[in-house]
């Protein structure tokens, strides 16, 4: 994982939203290859293998429960959908993959030169400079808020694990959701077919300029 998304994680239980303390082991280049991460309120575990986060089994809710998901020559077009649908149209930044979108991983790491985090997939893609995984069912998403560009959410995941997933999606950026779900607040929809819906999402409050009267001349 890299390390400026290993200092973005939070921890994914229901308390108060508290950062990761994370310990590096061994790392390659930019990219977290072993170590440890904990929370200091709960005290969750978890540890970097290859470049994965790995979090102890049987934690949380299982709110987003893990898939199995076969590749075939039909991503090649998914991929090129996908991008579309999520805006991503500058390189930079992170996006967020779950299930079925595993596999597009690797393919959209290298074609819009941005880092990918996995999570929801039984067996997790290669760990690259670009591409790392997160492994076991989760309460929630365990990064802080406005971590990703953009994200893929599929229907496998339950509505409170979508909820969840909104808050680290920055603000303007898009998700992809299925339409079998409630819509999570703070969503603006753009688009949908009959199992997708692509979403933006909205900024909290506008700034508004303050100014100073003049004094009336008299």
């Amino acid at each position: 994982m890299r390390l400026d998304l290993a200092e973005r994680l939070r921890c994914p239980n229901p308390h108060v939203p508290t950062p990761m303390v994370v310990v590096a082991r061994a790392k390659r280049e930019f990219e977290l290859m072993t170590g440890f991460a904990g929370c200091p309120v709960c005290h969750l575990e978890a540890r970097f293998e290859d470049g994965h986060l790995r979090f102890a089994p049987k934690i949380g809710d299982g709110l987003l429960a893990e898939e199995s998901v076969i590749v075939g020559p039909w991503w090649e077009a998914e991929l090129e959908r996908t991008i579309a649908l999520l805006g991503l149209v500058e390189p930079g930044g992170a996006v967020l993959l779950t299930g079925r979108y595993a596999p597009l991983a690797e393919m959209l790491a290298a074609a819009v030169d941005t880092s990918v985090v996995v999570m929801g997939v039984r067996e997790l893609p290669l760990a690259t400079d670009r591409v790392a995984g997160v492994e076991q069912s989760l309460s929630g998403v365990p990064f802080t808020d406005g971590t990703f560009r953009a994200a893929a959410v599929c229907a496998h995941s339950t509505t409170a694990f979508m909820h969840d997933a909104v808050r680290t999606v920055a603000p303007k950026g898009r998700l992809l959701v299925p339409v079998n779900r409630t819509m999570p607040p703070g969503l603006k929809e753009l688009a949908r077919d009959e199992q997708e819906s692509v979403s933006e999402r909205e900024v909290a409050g506008a700034m508004v300029e303050l100014g100073r009267r003049k004094p009336e001349e008299g």
